[in-house]
């Protein structure tokens, strides 16, 4: 399997351009391209149940 060529976005100026040198040096190295976008989540808040116990999703 071969190994992709991978950048980061965040929606910044500069992770536009990493992606952009990520597409065009896949491209040149016949790699696969992966894309990972990241965002800022919000607090974690743990999830309980109605019978009281806490959850870390949905049931």
């Amino acid at each position: 399997m071969l190994k992709p060529v991978v950048a980061g976005l965040d929606g910044s100026r500069e992770s536009l351009a990493a992606a952009g040198w990520a597409a065009r040096e896949a491209l040149r190295r016949g790699l696969p391209l992966r894309l990972v976008h990241a965002r800022e989540g919000l607090p974690y808040a743990p999830m309980t149940r109605p019978s009281g116990n806490t959850c870390l999703t949905d049931p």
